[in-house]
C-alpha cells in the first residue's frame, strides 16, 4: 500500500510521485480491492490509543480521481496550449497561393534532408512576420507555437540555426529570381488585385557585417535612413500596388548606390515582370519619388509604355517654387483633398512639355517649421554659450579661419543660412564682438512661399488635377511598408546576421515572403470591413491558442486520449479566425488522437 501526505489540497502530480503538497495530517493512499486500484483520502487518528490511518473520503479509480481533482464531469484535463491563430492563418495563406510547391519547383530536392526547402523558408517567413527571431532562436519559439500540427512530422528542435543556413544555400540567385516571377502571377490572379497603380521607391536596412569582411559587396557604408552611420548598409528597391499594398517586385542593391543610378535597373526589372504577367502595360501608372528622378531616367521613363507621377526636386527647380502661394486654388469637390491648395499648368521640363501640378501640403509646411524652429534653436543655444565664453578675459578664436570655420558650422543646415545672420568684429572686447539675428523676413517667406510645397510631374494629361494628387498620395504605402520591415515586433527585415551577398539575398526575399503572407491575411480582414492593419490583425490573431485536451479513458482500461482544440478566448479575435482559415486538416479546430 502506497501514501503519499498532501493534507486538503493535493497535487495531479504527486500519482507519480513528482512532488507532494502537504496541510495538515492527510494523505492520499493507494489500495487494492479485488485486484483493482483505488484512491483514497486518510488521516492519522488515535483508535483506542493507537495511531491508525482512518479513511475520510473515496477517491475510487485513478481516472475517477482526475475528474475529480479538475471538476470536469467529461473528465477532460487542459494540458498545455500553443499559440495557434498567427501561424494557422499565414500557414493557410500559404497553402492558398502554393508557396511550398512553388518554390520547390525551382530548387532541386535535397536527399536526406527534410523539410524541403519551400517549407524551410515558409518556416522562417511565418516566424519574421509573427515574431522575429534569429535562425538560432527559430526552434526555441516554434516549440510554443503550433507548427507541429501544421506540419505533420515537423521536429522544431531538428531545425538548427546550420539547417536554415544550408537549405538556404540552395537556393541560387537565378531561383530566387524565377520564384518571384511566378509568384507574384499567382498573386495577382488569386487575389485579383487592381494594378491601375504602383508605387516605386527604395530604403536601406544596416547590417552587422564587420569593414574587414571582404565577401559582401553589398554591404556597403553609406547614408543610413535609421541614422546608423557606424554600420554597413545594403538597400532594397520595391514595387508594391496601391490596392492592398502587395509587393511585386524587388531588387537588393549595394548600401552606398545612389537610388537614381538604380532606377534604370529597376525600371527594366519592372517592365519585365509585369509584362510576363500578361497586363496591359498602357493601363499602368508608376509613381515614384524624386530620389529617383534625374534627366536622363526620365527619358527612359517617356519611353515606357506606362503612365507615371512622379515628384520634382524643388531645389532644382526654383521658377516653380517661386510661382505665389495666392496663385494656388483649392481643389474643391467633396473628397478629403478639396481643401489642398493646387496650381495646375504645362511647363517645358527636360526637353518636353508637361503636366506640372503644384500642391501645398499642410502637413508638410508645418513638419517643416518644426524643424527650422529646432535647429534654429539649437544654433541659438550654441552662439549664446559662445557669447558667454568671449565675454572671459583671453578668449576668443585664434585666427581669422578658425572663426570663419565656426560661423560656417553654425550656419549649415537646410534654410538656416537664409534666417540666421552671424558677425564677428574682432576689433571689439569681451562678448561685444560676436553679433547674430535671426532675419524675421526671411524666416516668414520661407513659412508662406516655400514650405509645404511640392511639384508633380505626370504624363496623365487626361486625369483631373485630383486623380493626380491622389496617385502621388499613394506613396505613403509603399513607405508604410518600409516601416513595417523595420518593425521589430513584426515582418523585421532588420537586423540580419548573414555575411555573404547571398544569404542576404535570401534572407529578405524570406522578409518580403511573409509581408506577402500577412498582406493576404489583411486582404481578407478588409474584405470583412476589418480596420485594425497588419499588425494588429497578427496581434489579434495571436490571442487564438490551440489547446491540448488529454482524456481519461473512463472505467475502460488504457492510456488516456489526447485531443486538440481552439482556447475559449476573444470571440471575436476567434470568429475571425474561424472565417479566414479553413475547417480541415491541417487546420481542424477539433481533432482526437489515441
Amino acid at each position: 500500500m502506497n501514501q503519499w501526505s498532501v493534507g486538503r489540497l493535493f497535487s495531479l502530480d504527486s500519482l507519480d510521485g513528482s512532488s507532494v503538497y502537504t496541510k495538515h495530517m492527510a494523505s492520499l493512499q493507494r489500495h487494492v480491492v479485488n485486484g483493482r486500484t483505488y484512491w483514497r483520502i486518510v488521516e492519522s487518528r488515535r483508535v483506542n490509543g493507537k495511531p491508525r490511518a482512518v479513511p475520510v473520503l473515496y477517491l475510487g479509480t485513478a481516472d475517477a480521481l482526475l475528474d475529480r481533482l479538475l471538476e470536469a464531469p467529461a473528465g477532460r484535463w487542459h494540458v498545455r496550449s500553443f499559440q495557434h491563430g498567427d501561424v494557422a492563418a499565414l500557414t493557410a495563406a500559404a497553402h492558398r497561393l502554393g508557396i511550398v510547391s512553388l518554390i520547390d519547383k525551382h530548387v532541386p530536392r535535397q536527399q536526406h534532408r527534410d523539410p524541403s526547402v519551400g517549407t524551410t523558408l515558409l518556416l522562417g517567413a511565418i516566424n519574421r512576420a509573427v515574431r522575429p527571431r534569429s535562425k538560432r532562436g527559430w526552434s526555441a519559439w516554434a516549440a510554443e507555437t503550433s507548427l507541429h500540427r501544421l506540419f505533420p512530422g515537423l521536429k522544431p528542435d531538428r531545425l538548427t540555426s546550420q539547417f536554415f543556413w544550408d537549405q538556404m544555400n540552395c537556393v541560387s540567385l537565378e531561383a530566387l529570381s524565377a520564384i518571384e516571377d511566378e509568384l507574384t502571377g499567382v498573386v495577382v490572379r488569386q487575389l485579383g488585385i487592381q494594378l491601375d497603380t504602383l508605387l516605386y521607391d527604395t530604403t536601406n536596412f544596416f547590417t552587422y557585417i564587420a569593414s574587414t569582411n571582404t565577401r559582401s559587396k553589398l554591404a556597403q557604408r553609406g547614408k543610413s535612413k535609421q541614422k546608423r552611420t557606424d554600420l554597413r548598409l545594403f538597400s532594397l528597391a520595391l514595387l508594391v500596388s496601391r490596392d492592398g499594398q502587395i509587393p511585386l517586385c524587388s531588387q537588393v542593391y549595394e548600401g552606398n548606390k545612389v537610388d537614381s543610378k538604380l532606377f534604370p535597373d529597376s525600371l527594366s526589372q519592372i517592365r519585365r515582370r509585369l509584362a510576363d504577367i500578361s497586363l496591359d502595360l498602357e493601363d499602368l501608372t508608376v509613381v515614384y519619388d524624386k530620389g529617383n528622378m534625374s534627366k536622363a531616367n526620365q527619358a527612359l521613363v517617356d519611353e515606357a509604355p506606362f503612365g507615371y507621377v512622379a515628384s520634382l526636386t524643388p531645389a532644382h527647380h526654383s521658377a516653380l517654387m517661386d510661382i505665389p502661394s495666392s496663385s494656388y486654388t483649392p481643389i474643391g469637390g467633396d473628397s478629403r483633398l478639396q481643401d489642398v491648395p493646387v496650381h495646375r499648368l504645362r511647363r517645358e521640363i527636360w526637353g518636353a512639355e508637361r503636366t506640372v501640378v503644384l500642391l501645398i501640403s499642410e502637413q508638410l509646411r508645418a513638419g517643416q517649421i518644426r524643424g527650422l524652429q529646432q535647429h534654429l534653436g539649437q544654433r541659438l543655444k550654441a552662439l549664446a554659450e559662445w557669447k558667454k565664453q568671449l565675454s572671459k578675459p583671453r578668449s576668443g578664436p585664434r585666427t581669422k579661419e578658425s572663426t570663419r570655420k565656426r560661423i560656417d558650422e553654425l550656419r549649415t543646415g537646410q534654410y538656416i543660412h537664409e534666417v540666421l545672420h552671424v558677425e564677428f568684429d574682432a576689433e571689439r572686447n569681451g562678448a561685444d564682438r560676436l553679433r547674430y539675428w535671426v532675419d524675421e523676413q526671411a524666416r516668414t517667406h520661407l513659412e508662406t512661399e516655400v514650405f509645404g510645397k511640392r511639384i508633380l510631374l505626370t504624363n496623365r494629361d487626361e486625369w483631373s488635377t485630383e486623380d493626380i494628387v491622389w496617385a502621388y498620395r499613394g506613396q505613403h504605402h509603399v513607405e508604410a511598408v518600409f516601416r513595417q520591415c523595420k518593425d521589430d515586433e513584426h515582418l523585421a527585415i532588420r537586423s540580419q546576421h548573414h555575411w555573404t551577398d547571398h544569404k542576404i539575398h535570401v534572407h529578405t526575399f524570406l522578409c518580403l515572403l511573409a509581408l506577402l503572407l500577412a498582406r493576404v491575411v489583411e486582404w481578407e480582414a478588409r474584405k470583412r470591413q476589418r480596420t485594425e492593419g497588419l499588425s494588429g490583425l497578427l496581434e489579434l490573431l495571436s490571442t487564438v491558442r490551440l489547446v491540448m485536451v488529454l482524456r481519461s479513458a473512463g472505467e475502460k482500461r488504457g492510456r488516456p486520449r489526447t485531443a486538440w482544440q481552439l482556447e475559449t478566448g476573444n470571440k471575436d479575435a476567434t470568429d475571425f479566425f474561424r472565417q479566414i482559415v479553413p475547417d480541415k486538416p491541417p487546420f481542424v479546430y477539433t481533432d482526437s488522437s489515441p
